[in-house]
């Protein structure tokens, strides 16, 4: 059985178990070591740690969606302080880039047809807005508020908005009403748009009540405003909105029913019904983004058997009710998540694996090998080249014809993957991009090593990989580079292109591990 820290557990079950202690009395470390425990991270002899300038890149991936400079990586070996961990952690978390990569994040899991070409141009508003928000550190359950209640009939206020996310669904009630389950609750409904499943809990009823939401408002003899009634295709049958749960609604009076304070009603439900789906959904998605797979899977669907029973449903109810306690903290929870052992775990542990305690419900494993993204993978070889690392823009519109076009090649769903396609390890191995970069004229980092003065060749190799791997090279790797080179005829500038180009196209730059 895993060492219980009494100090630290002490305040974690006062809080949450007494009702007048906040969960925003806890500090991350606190609800760091919850993690840890309920996953059994410490005690057991399997567990492995990744190294400082994995660890380092795993980090600036997951929090800014770039690898580390070469001047961050350096300055984090450097830093022999205990407390580095958390100083980074707390450093990136307010970079700017932060906002815009997690803004990203939340546009993909809200709007997801934004990553085809039709609906493309839709993301730039919705992103550009998403980080905004995110950086005044708006909470959670109002940030969702403030989309579902979006109003598309008051003045504009320039393209900065989230109507993408109405247009993403064509502003259907159908459309938004499977949409926002699932967005923003976690709740599959699709299916039950059609027919009743028998195995399914949400019936085509409750689908076409929930879509009745998104409807406006009829209107009576008088022309005074009442409840919609949206009629399911090629039926007879209508449904008036009526929530999930099958909660008495207090409706609007008329004189103040539109479709803002229709979709209210629906908002409001969201933070209060009492199976937390609301709180459950976002950190599940958090998880899954810092952990490669999320807590409770399918990620869309936490209405069924494994949210109640599932081997971590235990610790997603746990951490949701802290992330509810705390005000929705999307900071508070993001920098538990990335504070804890549980995160820093490697990829690959030594020998074979060990048997868990038997008292472990759940037992430590090694971290997941996650695909980049187009945008990560993009953002990386730009700061690999010694180019601006900070994203100058964070939608579709800025470059469409160099960044939009390579990320749409690079599209994944979910990153717990690590495959490439055929086309897309072509495209790094071939594409203009990676060859124009492997070159001093267009890469900063190979034109300030080349022409240092004050670097052997050797130095200058391992430079090069700390630009692109995020560490030092080994002296094997180097002895070998260093062969290969004798019998190249090239010139040492053309040497440093060819070794960037081997590095990007390595399994090792291509995943987040």
């Amino acid at each position: 059985m895993a060492k219980v820290h009494l100090g630290c557990w002490f305040i974690v079950g006062l809080a949450l178990t007494a009702p007048w202690c906040r969960a925003g009395d806890l500090s991350p470390r606190d609800i760091a070591s919850l993690i840890d425990e309920r996953l059994h991270v410490h005690g057991e002899p399997s567990v492995a740690f990744a190294d400082d300038a994995t660890f380092l890149r795993r980090l600036s991936l997951d929090l800014i969606g770039r690898i580390p400079t070469i001047a961050e990586v350096r300055e984090y070996l450097a830093d022999d302080s205990e407390s580095k961990r958390m100083r980074t952690v707390q450093s990136l978390l307010h970079y700017g880039a932060h906002y815009k990569n997690m803004a990203t994040f939340w546009r993909r899991a809200w709007a997801p047809q934004a990553d085809t070409p039709e609906f493309a141009s839709l993301a730039d508003g919705f992103e550009l807005w998403l980080a905004h928000e995110l950086q005044q550190r708006t909470r959670y359950d109002r940030l969702v508020a403030k989309v579902v209640t979006w109003d598309a009939n008051a003045p504009p206020q320039g393209t900065i908005d989230p109507s993408g996310f109405y247009l993403a669904n064509e502003s259907s009630p159908a459309n938004l009403a499977a949409s926002s389950t699932r967005a923003f609750l976690g709740i599959n409904l699709d299916c039950a748009q059609c027919h009743n499943h028998p195995f399914a809990r949400w019936t085509r009823e409750q689908f076409w009540q929930t879509a009745a939401f998104f409807a406006a408002p009829d209107h009576d003899a008088d022309g005074k405003p009442k409840l919609p009634k949206i009629r399911v295709p090629d039926t007879e049958l209508e449904y008036e909105p009526v929530l999930l749960s099958q909660d008495k609604i207090a409706w609007p009076q008329k004189q103040e029913l539109d479709s803002v304070s229709l979709r209210s009603v629906l908002s409001d439900w969201m933070v209060t019904e009492k199976r937390s789906y609301l709180a459950k959904n976002a950190v599940n998605r958090l998880w899954s983004h810092f952990f490669g797979d999320a807590l409770v899977e399918p990620i869309d669907d936490l209405s069924g058997d494994a949210a109640e029973s599932g081997e971590r449903a235990d610790l997603l109810a746990e951490l949701a009710q802290i992330f509810v306690q705390s005000g929705y903290d999307l900071e508070l929870i993001i920098e538990a998540m990335v504070q804890s052992d549980a995160y820093r775990l490697a990829s690959l542990t030594a020998g074979p694996p060990q048997p868990a305690s038997e008292s472990a419900a759940v037992s430590a494993s090694p971290a997941m090998v996650r695909g980049l993204t187009g945008e990560q993978l993009y953002d990386s070889l730009r700061t690999a080249a010694g180019l601006p690392p900070e994203r100058s823009d964070v939608g579709r519109g800025s470059r469409p014809d160099r960044r939009n076009e390579f990320t749409s090649v690079f599209y994944v769903e979910r990153a717990n993957g690590a495959e490439r396609s055929i086309s897309q390890a072509l495209t790094l191995m071939n594409g203009s991009l990676v060859n124009e970069l492997c070159t001093a004229a267009n890469n900063q980092m190979l034109a300030s090593v080349a022409a240092s003065p004050f670097m052997s060749f050797e130095e200058q190799l391992d430079t090069v990989f700390i630009a692109v791997l995020g560490r030092h090279a080994t002296a094997p790797e180097l002895a070998a580079v260093l062969r290969r080179f004798e019998e190249q005829a090239a010139s040492p500038q053309q040497k440093l292109g060819d070794l960037f180009w081997v590095l990007v196209n390595s399994p090792e730059f291509n995943t987040n591990h």
